[in-house]
């Protein structure tokens, strides 16, 4: 038996390309990993800030291929649509937020740190700073600003009724990774 985190994500059964290719989704790439790392796909257009950098208008077949070849646990999380503003629009400022930030830094910002500008833009979440992936999906949950949940090289003995548990980890743990992720980077 699986140890439950009590964060967890109820992920759909099967696997639809056609229903990310539209909408907001929250990309959560190895999902299972300590921290994980996450993105924004808008109507097929993926974004995020990495420790290299930004990844901007990524088209959503180069993500899929990339996951697919590297196996890559992914969750992809699709938000309540937005009631007033357009996709176009969410894209545009989604990019200038990453664009806020040169790369992923230690105490600095996170690849969450655009995305909670983004969040409370558009879904009015207000920012707390030391928040991790796990709580802020959890407030998301909270709030019913998750429509639905797609689970892509997931193995089966990672949910346990539909639930997946996202790892969990301190604010000083995610800095340590950060800080050995950029040295690990700018050694090559």
């Amino acid at each position: 038996m699986i140890e439950q985190s009590p964060y967890a994500l109820t992920v759909s059964d099967g696997f639809n390309q056609e229903l990310i290719l539209k909408d907001t989704w929250l990309v959560i790439l190895h999902a299972s990993r300590t921290p994980p790392h996450i993105g924004l796909l808008v109507n097929g257009n993926y974004n995020s800030l990495t420790i290299k950098g930004h990844e901007l208008n990524i088209d959503l077949k180069i993500l899929l291929k990339t996951i697919q070849q590297k196996k890559i646990e992914t969750l992809f999380v699709k938000l309540q649509k937005h009631p007033v503003f357009s996709l176009d629009y969410q894209k545009e400022i989604c990019q200038l937020y990453i664009q806020k930030f040169h790369q992923v830094k230690v105490n600095e910002a996170s690849c969450l740190s655009p995305i909670k500008l983004f969040l409370q833009e558009f879904y009015a979440l207000d920012i707390r700073q030391d928040e991790l992936l796990f709580e802020l999906i959890e407030r998301l949950k909270l709030n019913n600003y998750i429509a639905m949940t797609l689970g892509l090289n997931i193995e089966s003995n990672k949910l346990e009724n539909y639930e997946f548990s996202l790892p969990m980890y301190s604010n000083s743990e995610l800095q340590e990774i950060i800080k050995t992720e950029r040295s690990n980077y700018y050694k090559e």
